[in-house]
């Protein structure tokens, strides 16, 4: 995988037109781009963040790996599943449960294997990045239309032309850049779009000296609130070196009431909802915020065209299904929507 941080350039720096563009290294920016490059078209992914991942990332401490966003998925569709097929004869991926419990002891779910990375849950999008050209610490501040082109504006004023281009982010981020480019939508399409709606999660990270067993499964559903999930990323066989790596996951009207308070308050509350599980001081907490955690309100078909002449178009997990699954089978759909 090439990733490739762009310096500062001034606003009048321009690249030679290129064959596509894609807004976001996440599972559906990931999966088109592949697809386009098996079949030899080349495309530049500018990613806001570090790295691949989006909310797939793994974070690494100073005492082991997390995953911090998504922590696994499940396989319902055929062509899905042959991918995944293919990830785990790579050894890519294992099967760590067949569901998780609540705190009466049900098991939640249709009894599916939940698969996660071996090496954490980006383990599978390194792997969809490989011989791609990514451009990571890429903010998209804007998107306008240049004559018969877009023109892809970041924050550090490098502009990108291309005829096509695939925009994976967060719909509400997505739809800013195009407001701030003065890019006009069908109304219709517009409504639809604005209904589309993410439930945010404050994310807790805890390095523990000794074991904690609160499930054989290795995760746990809680009430929802304030706490929704715990999880130990040591039953995952992430790299660790101590005893537990836990994931804590806040409810949504939690993380809403919570999303503008100190960090160091919200660790203080977390930990306390969590101190059933855990009683030892932590090593180590580390917090998170995903502004766009789940989506609740999708849009009904698995991604939309904007425009057909340069062609614009729009994917991701709110399109269609939620989840890894579904940011895939959007960014295949997306992929195949390209006219020749």
């Amino acid at each position: 995988m090439k990733q490739t941080p762009m310096a500062s350039s001034p606003s009048s720096s321009r690249e030679t037109i290129l064959p596509s563009i894609i807004i976001g290294a996440g599972m559906s920016g990931l999966t088109a781009a592949s697809k386009w490059h098996q079949a030899g078209m080349s495309s530049v992914i500018l990613e806001k963040s570090r790295g691949v991942g989006g909310r797939m990332s793994r974070r690494r401490s100073e005492h082991g790996n997390f995953d911090h966003g998504a922590q696994f998925f499940e396989v319902t569709d055929s062509s899905f599943q042959q991918q995944v097929d293919r990830w785990q004869q790579q050894e890519l991926i294992r099967n760590w449960s067949r569901g998780f419990p609540d705190l009466s002891g049900q098991v939640r779910g249709p009894g599916l294997p939940c698969y996660c990375g071996r090496d954490g849950m980006n383990s599978v999008l390194k792997d969809l990045s490989t011989g791609l050209d990514v451009r990571t610490g890429q903010r998209v501040e804007r998107i306008f239309r240049q004559q018969d082109l877009w023109a892809v504006e970041t924050e550090d004023a490098t502009v990108y032309q291309t005829r096509a281009l695939l925009v994976t982010a967060p719909v509400p981020q997505a739809l800013s850049m195009l407001e701030k480019g003065d890019v006009s939508i069908n109304p219709r399409q517009t409504s639809a779009l604005a209904r589309i709606d993410y439930e945010p999660c404050l994310t807790l990270m805890v390095a523990l000296a000794q074991k904690v067993n609160f499930s054989e499964h290795g995760g746990l559903w809680l009430s929802g609130e304030p706490l929704s999930w715990i999880a130990d990323n040591a039953s995952k066989g992430l790299a660790a070196d101590v005893a537990s790596m836990l994931t804590i996951h806040a409810g949504p009207l939690f993380s809403r009431q919570h999303w503008e308070t100190d960090a160091s308050e919200v660790t203080r509350i977390m930990l306390k909802a969590a101190s059933e599980w855990i009683q030892q001081e932590p090593l180590a907490a580390h917090y998170h915020r995903w502004r766009y955690h789940q989506p609740v309100e999708l849009f009904p078909d698995r991604m939309l065209v904007i425009n057909q002449d340069p062609w614009l178009c729009l994917a991701g997990d709110g399109f269609g299904q939620s989840g890894v699954e579904g940011a895939y089978l959007s960014g295949m759909a997306a992929a195949e929507a390209l006219p020749d």
